[in-house]
This record gives C-alpha cells, sequence and structure tokens, in this order.
C-alpha cells in the first residue's frame, strides 16, 4: 500500500507544469510597501450558543472550557522541563508519595516502596508480561512463563510438556521473575542504586541459527516503543552503539541496551541503562540443533525510579506527578461535592452512586480510588459543606491519577458528572450512561 501511494505520488508530480517564476517578488517584499489595516471582525455564538456550552465546564483554576480538551497557556507553559540538576531530581522523586530512599554520597540506598509505588511496580510487571500474550503482528514471538528456581533446560521441559509433549515452533521465549540480593544498578555514569533485594525479569528467547541479527534489530526496537509509550517524554529513549565482547570466552556474544537520556538540557546530562539485549550465537541446544540466544533482562526497582525520574523531570515539583495513564497505580478517583444546605439524603445517595460507580469500573478491570464514599463515611454531613471538590485534586495529582470523576447533587436527577484530567486540569461533561466504555477506551487508547 505504502508502494502504491509512493507510485501515485511521483506520476502527480511528474504532471505538475512547470511555472515561470521570473519577475516575481516574494510575497513578504510585496506587503512591505503595501498598508495592512486589521478587519474589525467581531466574534459572535452565531445562534450555536446552546451547543457551544453543552459540554463546557469552568475547572478549578477557573479556566472556561468550550469545548473540552484544551490545554490553558499556563497549562503549556508548565508542561516544559525545568532546570534541574540530578540531585534536585532524585530529591524531588524522594518526596514524592510512590517511594523513599537515603543518598549517601553518590550511592541510593534503603529503597522502599509506598503502598502508591507497589501498585505503580505491579502494573509495570503486567505490562512487562504482557508483550508476549497479544497476538499482535508486531511481537517478536510467543513467550512462555518459567519459573525461577528450575533451570532455563528445566524451564524448557515445562514448555514442552504444555505444548503436548511438543517443543514450539522457533522463535520464542521464555520469561522468568529473579529475585536478586546485595544487586548494584547503574544509574548514569556516577551514581548506584544499591538493592539488598530486587525483582529482576528475564526473558530467553530461542531463534533459528543464522536470524539472531535481525531479530535482534527488531526486538531493540520493539523495546525502545515499549518504553517511549509509557513516558511522558518519549525523546529520552535511544538505543546504544552494538558492543561485542572479543576477548570474553564467546566472541560470538554482542549486547545493546535501551538507554534514557535526563536533565539533557543541563550540564548534568545522565544515560540510564534500563535493559540490556544480548545475542548468543548457537547459545543453546534444541532438540537436535543449536539455537541462537538473545536474553533481555529489566531491573524493575530500577523501572519505577525511571519512570517517576521521566514524569518528574517536566515538572516544577512532586505535586503533579504525569505518570502515564496504562500504568497509573489508579486509573480514575471519584470525588463528590455537597452543596451547602444540601440534603442529607443527597449526600447518602451520592454515596451510594459512587460505590456503585467504584462497582461497574473495576469489573471492567479500571483501578479504582473512591475517595467520595471513604472521605464522606468518616465525616458528618456538616462537615462537607463548603469544601470544594478540588480539595481532593491536589491530592490526587500527586499520586499520579490521571481522571477523576466529580459527582453533584444534580448527578442524581440528571446523570451529567464531570471527568476532569489530571493533565490538561480540564473538565468535560459525561453521562452516567458512558461509563465504563467512554474511560476504557480514553485510558486504552
Amino acid at each position: 500500500e505504502a508502494f502504491e501511494t509512493l507510485q501515485d505520488s511521483i506520476e502527480f508530480a511528474s504532471r505538475i507544469l512547470p511555472i515561470d517564476t521570473e519577475g516575481v517578488e516574494p510575497l513578504y517584499s510585496v506587503l512591505e510597501r503595501e498598508k495592512l489595516a486589521l478587519r474589525p471582525d467581531t466574534v459572535t455564538d452565531g445562534d450555536r450558543q446552546a451547543e457551544v456550552l453543552q459540554n463546557a465546564a469552568v475547572t478549578e483554576e477557573e479556566y472556561f472550557v468550550a469545548p473540552p480538551g484544551n490545554i490553558p497557556l499556563e497549562q503549556g507553559e508548565r508542561m516544559a522541563r525545568t532546570s534541574k540538576t540530578w540531585i534536585e531530581l532524585l530529591d524531588t522523586c524522594r518526596r514524592s508519595k510512590f517511594l523513599d530512599f537515603r543518598l549517601d554520597g553518590a550511592s541510593v540506598r534503603d529503597l522502599t516502596l509506598a503502598p502508591v509505588g507497589q501498585l505503580l511496580r505491579n502494573n509495570l510487571r503486567t505490562e512487562w508480561n504482557q508483550q508476549g500474550n497479544s497476538n499482535s503482528p508486531s511481537n517478536a514471538a510467543p513467550i512462555f512463563a518459567g519459573r525461577s528456581d528450575h533451570t532455563f533446560a528445566e524451564n524448557l521441559l515445562t514448555v514442552q510438556r504444555a505444548n503436548g509433549n511438543k517443543m514450539p515452533k522457533l522463535p520464542f521465549g521464555v520469561t522468568v521473575e529473579e529475585t536478586q540480593t546485595c544487586k548494584l544498578v547503574k544509574l548514569g555514569a556516577n551514581y548506584t542504586l544499591e538493592l539488598p533485594e530486587a525483582l529482576v525479569l528475564r526473558t530467553t528467547y530461542l531463534l533459528p541459527p543464522q536470524t539472531g541479527n535481525p531479530f535482534l534489530y527488531r526486538l531493540q526496537r520493539q523495546r525502545k516503543i515499549w518504553w517511549m509509550r509509557l513516558s511522558v517524554d518519549p525523546g529520552r529513549y535511544f538505543i546504544s552503539d552494538m558492543r561485542r565482547d572479543e576477548a570474553g570466552p564467546n566472541p560470538l556474544t554482542a549486547s545493546v541496551s535501551i538507554c534514557a537520556r535526563f536533565l539533557d538540557r543541563t550540564e548534568d546530562v545522565a544515560e540510564v541503562e534500563l535493559e540490556r539485549l544480548e545475542l548468543a550465537e548457537g547459545g543453546e541446544k534444541v532438540g537436535k540443533q543449536r539455537a541462537t540466544v538473545v536474553h533481555v533482562e529489566h531491573s524493575l526497582d530500577r523501572a519505577v525510579l525511571a519512570i517517576l525520574m521521566d514524569a518528574l523531570e517536566c515538572t516544577a515539583s512532586e505535586h503533579c506527578v504525569k505518570i502515564h495513564r496504562k500504568i497509573a497505580p489508579f486509573k480514575c478517583a471519584i470525588i463528590g461535592l455537597f452543596e451547602k444546605n444540601g440534603d442529607t439524603n443527597v449526600w447518602n445517595d451520592l454515596i451510594d452512586l459512587s460505590k456503585h460507580l467504584t462497582y461497574v469500573l473495576r469489573a471492567a478491570n479500571l483501578s479504582v480510588l473512591d475517595s467520595c464514599s471513604s472521605d464522606w463515611q468518616q465525616q458528618p454531613p456538616q462537615a462537607q459543606l463548603n469544601q470544594p471538590h478540588h480539595r481532593h485534586l491536589p491530592e490526587l495529582d500527586q499520586i499520579g491519577v490521571p481522571y477523576a470523576l466529580i459527582l453533584r447533587a444534580e448527578t442524581l436527577r440528571t446523570g451529567l458528572l464531570q471527568l476532569r484530567s489530571r493533565d490538561t486540569t480540564l473538565s468535560e461533561t459525561i453521562h452516567l450512561s458512558d461509563l465504563p466504555q467512554y474511560l476504557e477506551r480514553i485510558i486504552n487508547a
């Protein structure tokens, strides 16, 4: 299809007649000699006021949005990278609600994950494990689950038994989760992450002979795209140069890394290795032939820190952590607005509605933080008077919740509620009947 499009373009270009531009002045030189006046245009609603205001909203920052989806100028400026040093970036990660550690000189020690950090870690592991479960033609090869307490030969035997006592057709992969102790992980050229206990995800691909290099090129590109899709700044990821161990025991071994470049606009620029891919020709015997082997190693704890650094480098502080919606600890939150002089029955109905929405969204495999019912059950209705809904929003931004459902008393009458975006701070009006399909669509897009 692309080739046909190119042929059509060439054919179309060949039909364009040459234009004689002799004596033709550039447009800017013509305009310089003319006195141009602005037209006295006025902006009207064109008798479409009801349509324009249908999904309009005033957000917590008093931006008027019609239609939804526009990014305010101030928000656009805040999305630009801020000037940080490497120490400041690490401190910003430490002050976040995701993890804590101790910085001892050039060593990051005693890394501990908060509950939301554990959720982020689990979501990253799920995304990694899904790489071979899809039927997409972009997948490098089918992947089978192995056990870290088994040898590779034992894992191959398990795969063979699961495949009807037949070895799967090459290529295929076996992934294991291995807990390593006293592991040192490089963070750029000058810092190390010391982990008393680290979870390492390792996938071993078995390939037909003489197909190692093409497979490695395709796989390294797919792994780079995997990181880019989960990033706030996809341009920071790159593939290192190929390295060959000429002096090692196996001179046919080659390796390449997926890296991220942080603080590239400062003197503290640092390149962090995220994954290492190793190619070994004739590394394993499968049946009667020796297969080419490609290993991919991924440190999950380093990945959590790298994702946080990616999200926080582009913000002025840790008050808004823009983690990608697919790996965010919670996909959405439910908060409520109890109006002044409101009826207690309305308050109870909103709690019931939030519980129902939580059930519906979780049934659709969307993780939900129901701050509406949890907060309201702890406080009497009078304590909720005059408390604006955006009292919760900074807390949600700090733990990276991409969307918030805002319930009001009128939601019980009309079924309309506000869907607030973390990244734009804007809200749009949706109907209860749009859930969970609409939220699924924008999160999985």
